[in-house]
């Protein structure tokens, strides 16, 4: 029998290896990795005791791989997990430690300004390629989301990350910024926007401890509707999806086909609001990421029965191991 053992690797931005400073004076680490609009966010701290080890300056990028080098039951091997920024650095004591926190995206810069901008007759890809252009990054775009035609949409005084934010909110999508790439893709999808798989996750109720799942009444909308304005007839029209019992959208739209796009996200959103699903895995799985799709076996018919998706993943690593910690909600 092998006994399980973990690791993480740590290294700067030109590849220098970290291990000789960072593991002998670990303590522990959280990696919580998030699909939505928020950056991922690494946690570590580190012992000082001797007062040698010097404290990295904010601003500072570190590429993070984790996993495990060996064991029985767990799938040996260290994943990348890509670079975080370092915007944090506590020193305290006793006994001294160092704290460094680190977060995926580096929101610093024009990507917060305030801006006013519109675009007319263009597609939400040429849109985004345009404001990760504008702020340095890659983009990975879902090429079916990136053809969608947008008759007419404006940026008022809001910030690059918070109109993407808005747009992820209008077409359904993980829209989010991480290691310097702007990334929108359809929430549920089963690759990434580069074209590679996401593996589906297979859970048990002997894979881990603490449960909750959580199932809250519909409400009064089983579909949405959404009005655009309709130039040749001088008038709006309303575009409906679902039941009887719709939610109207506030803003109108440039089309009949960008107002339907926005009622049937709203409708996905509802259909997946009410039930959540959270689990405390007894052995980690760092190859599990936000978005990936998720079955459940061992508990009640309703929860088996539920196709889930991935929303966050906190991974701990410290006296107690390498554990984790899943957030779910229902695929609808």
């Amino acid at each position: 029998m092998t006994a399980n053992k973990a690791a993480i690797r740590l290294s700067l931005e030109d590849g220098t290896d970290l291990a000789d400073k960072v593991n002998p004076r670990f303590l522990d680490l959280t990696l919580t990795e998030k699909r939505g609009q928020e950056a991922d966010q690494l946690d570590i701290t580190l012992h000082n005791h001797d007062g040698k080890l010097q404290a990295p300056q904010p601003g500072v990028y570190l590429s993070l791989a984790l996993g495990w080098l060996q064991g029985d039951g767990v799938k040996v091997g260290l994943i990348d997990k890509g670079r975080f920024k370092v915007d944090e650095v506590s020193e305290e004591g006793p006994p001294d430690i160092i704290t460094i926190r680190a977060r995926s995206a580096d929101l610093t810069g024009d990507a917060r300004k305030r801006k006013a901008r519109s675009w007319k007759d263009t597609t939400l890809g040429a849109i985004l390629n345009q404001i990760a252009s504008d702020n340095g990054w890659r983009a990975h775009i879902d090429g079916g989301l990136a053809g969608k035609a947008i008759r007419a949409i404006e940026q008022t005084q809001k910030s690059d990350v918070a109109f993407v934010r808005d747009l992820g909110q209008r077409y359904d999508a993980v829209a989010t910024v991480k290691d310097k790439a702007l990334i929108f893709m359809p929430i549920g999808a089963a690759v990434t926007p580069g074209g590679q798989p996401i593996p589906a996750v297979k859970l048990t109720k002997q894979d881990g401890w603490k449960w909750s799942h959580n199932y809250a009444q519909r409400g009064d909308h089983d579909g949405a509707e959404a009005q655009w304005h309709d130039q040749d007839g001088a008038r709006r029209r309303t575009v409906k999806t679902g039941g009887e019992k719709r939610k109207r959208l506030k803003k109108v739209y440039g089309s009949e086909a960008e107002a339907k796009e926005a009622a049937e996200a709203e409708a996905k959103r509802t259909k997946r609001a009410p039930r959540t699903f959270s689990y405390d895995l007894a052995i980690a799985d760092c190859s599990i990421v936000p978005n990936a799709k998720a079955t459940l076996s061992g508990w009640s018919s309703t929860i088996d029965g539920a196709t889930w998706l991935i929303e966050e993943v906190s991974t701990k690593m410290g006296s107690g191991g390498l554990t984790q910690s899943l957030k779910m909600e229902s695929a609808g």
